[in-house]
């Protein structure tokens, strides 16, 4: 039994010739295995960028157009706010309605 699996009496040198052709063979569709690899992940891209214009399809159809107007990105500060929140609220509220709050506060305690 030779390296190879069953070998019949043939000179060495013709042996050494089919294992040659054998291990040629067999790097040929290793070859054109690691060419289709490649050639599939470049695909990836082109089907990434494909599934992100189909998403902004869609989004603008969602948005009826809304998205569209909108930019691409903010490149201006945004501006201050006032906080909103308790102290927003106690500032416009007048002493009258603090009191007449509290005297309904007093009611639903008692």
């Amino acid at each position: 039994m030779g390296l190879f699996g069953r070998t019949p009496e043939k000179p060495p040198k013709d042996l050494i010739n089919e294992w040659s052709q054998k291990i040629r063979r067999e790097m040929r569709v290793i070859d054109r295995q690691i060419r289709d690899t490649f050639e599939s992940m470049e695909d990836g891209e082109e089907m990434e960028e494909a599934a992100e214009e189909e998403v902004d399809k869609i989004l603008f159809e969602i948005t009826a157009g809304a998205l569209g107007k909108a930019p691409s990105k903010v490149v201006d500060a945004l501006p201050d706010m006032e906080p909103v929140g308790a102290t927003a609220a106690s500032e416009d509220e007048s002493e009258e309605d603090i009191e007449a709050m509290q005297s309904r506060l007093a009611a639903l305690r008692s």
